[in-house]
């Protein structure tokens, strides 16, 4: 099972996300949209973030044994990566540049995402170890 907070998603409909076998177990009043991935089901859900998901967004989802980003650039290009020590500094730049937010905001990119209220339990429970370490890179 993975877990999503699915943002910059207007083109894609409830319908589109049940259809794949996904559960919607709750909105935001943003209009973003917590989910459920079940396992079998996350190449499917993959393929509707690189087609409908808005330019200039990210979508990640986060499962027991990898956290995977795809990133929607303006120009409509995707980049996607498992996030792990090797890959954290680039997914760390990218969030920070799609949220035009300040350099080491999300250095620990394990912390970043359990600062989401959705993945909090779960990424304490599976990545307790990245998340409290005391610098990112090391693990």
């Amino acid at each position: 099972m993975y877990l999503s907070y699915l943002m910059g998603a207007g083109s894609i409909l409830d319908r589109d996300l049940t259809d794949l076998g996904v559960e919607i177990v709750g909105k935001a009043e943003s209009g973003s949209r917590k989910l459920k991935i079940p396992t079998e089901k996350i190449e499917d859900y993959k393929n509707l973030i690189r087609e409908k998901l808005d330019p200039g967004f990210w979508n990640e989802m986060t499962g027991e044994q990898e956290i995977v980003f795809v990133f929607k650039f303006k120009d409509k290009h995707v980049e996607e990566y498992v996030l792990s020590p090797e890959t954290e500094s680039q997914i760390d730049k990218l969030c920070t540049e799609f949220n035009n937010e300040p350099p080491d905001a999300t250095a620990n990119v394990y912390k970043y995402i359990s600062e989401n209220g959705f993945y909090r339990d779960f990424m304490m429970e599976h990545y307790k170890d990245l998340i409290e370490r005391s610098s990112p890179g090391q693990g």
